[in-house]
């Protein structure tokens, strides 16, 4: 590898040999080097892998401004974070997650800690992510000696989830969660039961509004291999009770953001609400 950029003795953006981009952290790594020179790799202790060829000129900005151990933290929550879900997340994860570590470790030397209003929905709908933050609070402690509790854990989570989701900013994430909170209740009182969230048809459930509720908010409607409209007629009609429920969903999405569910869509959220109260419907009437 080739240094590119030196952005401190510890921490330099370097290029290999088919012009991929890495932010790379050694102890001395850029002390007394040159741009041009190759990489002493045997002094590399985090590479920072994106999958973009070059790196954001957001994130080599702030990188330029943040100290070593931030880097080093967010690298290592970001590693967890695909070990449990696969590298599934933008490269804006660790623009969002370094930007976020420093303010929160600022508030809380200064005794100000907040409070996210949608923690009770961030680790029901949001689970992995939310186990991702808890991890990262605790590895904050071991590392910093700062205790936060699971409401930092949550902002943590959100930011998961919109690198997962690739939302329009955190703005868009909050919105499709208290959506997604919305659709839930809906669901639960109409049947007036209580789901199994450990059930693998809830993760299957939820999983499916994630993606519908971007889709509808982002103004595209998914178009299934449904055919004609003989699977609608024969979903509306054997299905019944969990069709009623999606139109009084789509009655909620129509007076909310006016905007209709699709016929297709209106079949797989029948579906899947089909299956996710089935077991419940049982459970309730023995």
């Amino acid at each position: 590898m080739i240094i590119r950029q030196i952005f401190n003795n510890n921490v330099i953006r370097a290029e290999n040999q088919v012009g991929h981009e890495f932010v790379v952290i050694g102890n001395g790594l850029g002390f007394k080097k040159k741009n041009g020179q190759p990489v002493d790799e045997d002094k590399i202790e985090k590479t920072f892998v994106l999958k973009s060829d070059k790196i954001p000129q957001k994130l080599i900005d702030l990188i330029g401004e943040t100290s070593v151990e931030y880097l080093k933290l967010a690298d290592e929550i970001v590693g967890h974070a695909k070990k449990e879900m696969g590298d599934i997340f933008s490269d804006n994860i660790y623009i969002s997650l370094i930007d976020h570590i420093q303010f929160a470790i600022t508030r809380y030397r200064k005794s100000v800690g907040l409070k996210n209003s949608l923690l009770w929905q961030i680790k029901k709908f949001y689970k992995k992510e939310f186990g991702i933050g808890m991890n990262a609070v605790e590895l904050i402690q071991e590392q910093f000696g700062i205790q936060m509790d699971e409401h930092e854990a949550s902002f943590i989570a959100m930011h998961f989830v919109n690198a997962r989701q690739d939302a329009q900013g955190m703005k868009q994430t909050v919105e499709i969660t208290e959506v997604i909170d919305d659709i839930f209740n809906i669901v639960t009182n109409h049947y007036h039961i209580a789901l199994d969230e450990n059930s693998f048809n809830y993760s299957r459930f939820i999983t499916h509004l994630q993606y519908f509720v971007q889709r509808m908010l982002s103004n595209e409607q998914e178009q299934f291999a449904s055919g004609d409209n003989f699977l609608y007629e024969q979903v509306k009609d054997k299905y019944s009770n969990a069709f009623e429920c999606t139109q009084r969903i789509n009655q909620y999405l129509e007076d909310k953001f006016e905007s209709a569910m699709s016929i297709d869509e209106k079949v797989y959220l029948t579906i899947h609400i089909q299956r996710v109260t089935s077991r419940n419907e049982l459970l309730d009437a023995e």
